[in-house]
């Protein structure tokens, strides 16, 4: 809106120029001044009376104030009206009006005019405007308990109370309309702006922050006001568990029922596109459980969720596969595992068993009794043993130095 305009804009009329401002704003119940001089006059001129005249909205001119330099001022609603720096005895230079008690009806084109002898009359124009800045508040609109259809309903409000001329409000909500409606505000001449943001209920629109714009042509800049949606909103479903995957004979499978609600649930209800659950499938609630995957579960299932504002249901296709040949792939892959694990354990240990194996081959050498006082053995068993050959090894006992064969009964003759 435009603001208060201090400049002076004369009319020309010939030699004179009346200096006055195009447009005046005030406020109701202030007061207000409409300004209207003449400049200093090169030639010699007098001013034989000043008025005020009011342009109604069918176009006629009202007289509102007469000052006469001799007879002082004239008004037809005294008590409101007050020129402000003309006086009786004085020059009449200067006609500005002082308005009060501004009330809407003020507001109107105002002529003010010098009667001057010899150049005759001269006038300038001024538009008055009347404001009230309203006032603002924005809150969430409660949505009635019960069943709600598919069209849109109202979740927030912003009003802009006593305002002259009406507020403009707008949402920054995308997603919402909004719903208007003007009515007379308390004060005559003023309005209040109802502005309603309707959608449809939903997740997705509940807890947002939306913000309502209010402007006036008398804020310096719009005012802002926050609030946060709290909308219900019907069931929206969605099902889970089913990964592509069910085979024949499978044990134990589980669809899930996943719902946002507001309020809460307050029922579920499985069933299948062909009507009841096959005598395999359990509802558990929001669950259903699957004891066994048969030829019966090839279908489609549905839940269905109730809670206090309406319903939603979702469904789900379960295609099952033929059973797995042979070992399934979860049990090849355990063995793998397993068999990985042990095979990097035995050759962690290894080297432990060779070690080990080592130290007893030597220690089993190292106790070796000596076979007889030859001169292999002068330096001790300790000595020989670590060097004894494997063809030693294999020929132990060493045979007699005598040719006779051991055990021979030669030797007891002797």
């Amino acid at each position: 809106g435009s603001k208060p305009t201090s400049a002076i804009y004369p009319l020309r009329t010939g030699t004179v120029d009346v200096q006055a401002p195009a447009q005046v704003r005030g406020f109701l119940g202030d007061t207000v001044e409409l300004r209207c001089k003449l400049p200093p006059l090169e030639h010699k001129v007098q001013v034989t009376q000043a008025t005020w005249t009011r342009r109604t909205a069918a176009g006629d001119d009202l007289n509102v104030a007469v000052f006469h330099p001799t007879q002082g001022s004239s008004f037809p609603e005294p008590g409101r009206l007050e020129f402000v720096a003309a006086r009786p005895g004085e020059e009449l230079r200067d006609a500005s009006l002082a308005l009060r008690g501004l009330r809407a009806e003020d507001e109107a084109n105002y002529t003010c005019r010098f009667a001057m002898f010899p150049d005759g009359s001269k006038s300038a124009r001024t538009w008055l405007r009347v404001l009230a800045q309203p006032e603002n508040a924005a809150e969430t609109e409660e949505v009635p308990p019960g069943p709600l259809s598919l069209e849109p309903v109202p979740v927030a409000r912003c009003v802009s109370r006593g305002g002259r001329p009406p507020a403009r409000i707008s949402w920054s909500y995308p997603d919402g309309k909004a719903n208007d409606s003007l009515v007379p505000g308390h004060l005559p001449g003023t309005f209040d702006v109802i502005s309603l943001l309707t959608l449809t209920p939903s997740s997705q629109a509940d807890g947002q922050n939306v913000t309502c714009k209010v402007e006036h042509e008398s804020f310096k800049e719009a005012v802002l006001l926050s609030v946060t949606l709290a909308v219900p909103y019907p069931p929206e479903v969605s099902i889970s568990g089913y990964d592509d995957n069910w085979y024949l004979g499978r044990s134990e499978a589980t669809l899930n029922c996943d719902v946002r609600s507001k309020p809460e649930p307050t029922g579920y209800d499985w069933s299948t596109t062909r009507g009841p659950l096959p005598p395999s499938a359990e509802a558990q609630g929001s669950h259903l459980l699957i004891r066994t995957v048969d030829e019966s579960i090839n279908t489609t299932f549905i839940c269905h969720v109730t809670n206090a504002l309406g319903t939603g249901q979702a469904e789900m296709t379960v295609l099952i596969r033929e059973p797995q040949p042979g070992l399934s792939i979860t049990i090849i892959v355990i063995v793998a595992i397993v068999a990985t694990v042990v095979t990097v354990f035995l050759v962690a240990l290894l080297p432990v068993y060779f070690c080990g194996f080592r130290r007893s081959r030597e220690s089993f050498l190292w106790h070796i009794p000596c076979p007889s006082a030859t001169s292999e053995c002068h330096h001790g068993c300790r000595a020989w043993a670590p060097t004894m050959t494997r063809a030693k090894l294999r020929t132990w006992p060493p045979p007699a130095e005598s040719s006779v064969p051991w055990g021979s009964g030669s030797s007891l003759d002797h």
